[in-house]
């Protein structure tokens, strides 16, 4: 099974249709919940994006329960000691983007999402667009 590291920035999009094209966000989410594809995350994305969420969602009980979802939707990845030296020294000059590329391919990873794909030309792992995956695994 195609196995893909979801950024955050594709889940916030999904979320709250917060980038004009958000539908391939949501796309790839819904291909991950019914189980077409395997989605991850790291750890630390959660934390992200319930910060991220309270700019989008009213109540405490709303964001949580989004969260709930998410861990019920996504296998969350760690994050180690070893994987943030390697940021340290990475091509990749943001540290969140290098620790998403090298999550991605220390866990062999088939393809890290982003709509931000620009931001990554320096790292290890396979980029895409969600549409660029949507249209890659014909789903």
């Amino acid at each position: 099974m195609t196995k893909l590291l979801i950024d955050t920035n594709v889940i916030l999009d999904a979320l709250t249709e917060r980038d004009y094209d958000y539908k391939p966000s949501q796309d790839i989410i819904r291909c991950i919940a019914n189980g077409t594809v395997k989605g991850y995350i790291t750890a630390k994305q959660i934390t992200d994006i319930y910060y991220s969420l309270r700019k989008y969602v009213q109540t405490e009980e709303q964001r949580k329960a989004i969260i709930k979802t998410i861990l019920e939707t996504f296998e969350v990845l760690p994050t180690m000691k070893s994987d943030i030296v390697y940021c340290l020294n990475s091509k990749i000059m943001d540290l969140e983007d290098a620790l998403l590329d090298e999550i991605c391919a220390v866990n062999c990873l088939n393809y890290l999402i982003t709509n931000n794909a620009k931001d990554f030309k320096e790292g290890k792992s396979i980029i895409m667009t969600p549409s660029e995956a949507l249209s890659l695994l014909v789903l």
